[in-house]
């Protein structure tokens, strides 16, 4: 059996020794396929329940190695089951179990050819989101939830969120590359054609917690917590136009607590909640076939909270954004697009035409013939470069 202290040395050792001239490598190795880390918390209200099945690796290992082909089930203390299915690679899902909340219940694993249970556990009281708060410092947006628990029993809580956040073009292009002349740039009739196609003006983008969140109420006589979840950074575009995060909060046991700010601990120290983790994390999860071998995770069961508020760029009408974007004038001479390489064939246009500037006098009306015309940079005018054209379904 590989000793605590070794495994410790083969996790952490790497990033002590990169200061030196000459790193070194342990001769002590990961059993193969690597321990297995289990992440998730059980739904036991409606709504999805999601646990996600992985394996340690190195730090000089650049990727996640998710476990697949698993069997995942719920079993409660009177012989019930709920499996869980693999819904995508590595993450086994379940919806609306509304479980019964007086019985204790556990997470049983098969794969590769093993056997993992956890402790049986009770049901944790999780009470509503009472809201989410924001506060404008001058220096960023600060977003908060808050939240009570008139039973006085939750007292551990952890959060996280997916924020979106809808982006525009920063010009709407009148003028066109002619798709029968190459190199050649024409007045559309309408004009603004980018908004008869909003997949290119209007997209989303999206972001999510990327640290472990953690409040207690355990020092409090009342059960009543108001904590940071994140900072929308001042000049974001995060508030152009219209904001939203949905927050998600979970409930523990004081054990349960405690194993995640071990893992916040190490995370934070790592790099992301996807590294290697050191064995100190062994929770409640447990070998049936190795009793010896390691098992990263804690199994906790809870309903899970939701809540989600908008944020308008009406509400902060100070708000400085700025996208660095800029018009160009350009002539409309086929051999000049060509040579600065402005509609390469057959790659999207780095430069793409916004509206004329001056045209020929002589032509025939409407629209005489363009001489100059503005453009800017691609990244400028079609948003997909920057987001999604998909609009989410929750979006107004």
């Amino acid at each position: 059996m590989i000793s605590m202290k070794k495994i410790f040395i083969i996790i952490f050792l790497p990033v002590v020794l990169t200061a030196c001239k000459d790193i070194y490598v342990s001769p002590v190795r990961l059993p193969d396929p690597g321990y297995l880390v289990v992440e998730g918390v059980i739904n036991s209200g409606a709504g999805n329940t999601t646990i996600k099945l992985s394996r340690t690796t190195l730090l000089t290992d650049g990727t996640r190695k998710m476990e697949t082909g698993a069997t995942v089930v719920i079993q409660d203390e009177n012989n019930g089951t709920y499996p869980l299915a693999e819904s995508i690679r590595g993450e086994y899902a379940v919806n609306d179990l509304n479980l019964d909340p007086t019985r204790k219940y556990r997470l049983r694993i098969v794969t590769n050819g093993k056997e993992y249970l956890s402790d049986y556990v009770a049901v944790n009281n999780n009470p509503p989101i009472d809201s989410i708060s924001w506060n404008d410092t001058g220096d960023g947006v600060n977003v908060a939830v808050n939240t009570h628990d008139p039973q006085n029993t939750a007292k551990y809580f952890q959060w996280d969120y997916i924020a979106t956040w809808e982006i525009h073009s920063d010009y709407l292009p009148g003028a066109v590359y002619d798709q029968n002349i190459p190199y050649y740039v024409y007045y559309y009739d309408p004009p603004h054609f980018w908004l008869k196609d909003t997949s290119r003006y209007k997209c989303w983008r999206t972001d999510t917690s990327r640290q472990i969140i953690l409040g207690s109420s355990v020092k409090y006589s009342v059960d009543t917590i108001s904590n940071l979840l994140t900072v929308i950074e001042a000049g974001s575009d995060k508030l152009t136009v219209l904001y939203s995060i949905n927050v998600r909060q979970f409930t523990y046991t004081k054990e349960g607590y405690e194993f995640l700010q071990k893992m916040k601990k190490n995370t934070e120290q790592l790099g992301s909640v996807f590294d290697a983790q050191p064995s100190e994390l062994q929770g409640n999860i447990h070998s049936v076939s190795s009793p010896e071998e390691i098992v990263v995770g804690n199994v906790s069961i809870c309903p899970i909270q939701e809540k989600r508020v908008f944020l308008s760029s009406a509400d902060f009408p100070n708000w400085s954004y700025s996208s660095g974007c800029y018009l160009l004038e350009e002539p409309n001479d086929s051999a000049f697009i060509k040579a600065n390489n402005f509609y390469p064939d057959g790659i999207t246009p780095f430069i793409l035409p916004v509206d004329y500037i001056e045209r020929n006098p002589s032509d025939p009306p409407p629209y005489g013939r363009i001489i100059t015309f503005s453009a800017a940079k691609t990244i400028c005018i079609d948003c997909r470069l920057r987001g999604s054209p998909v609009k989410p379904d929750f979006w107004p």
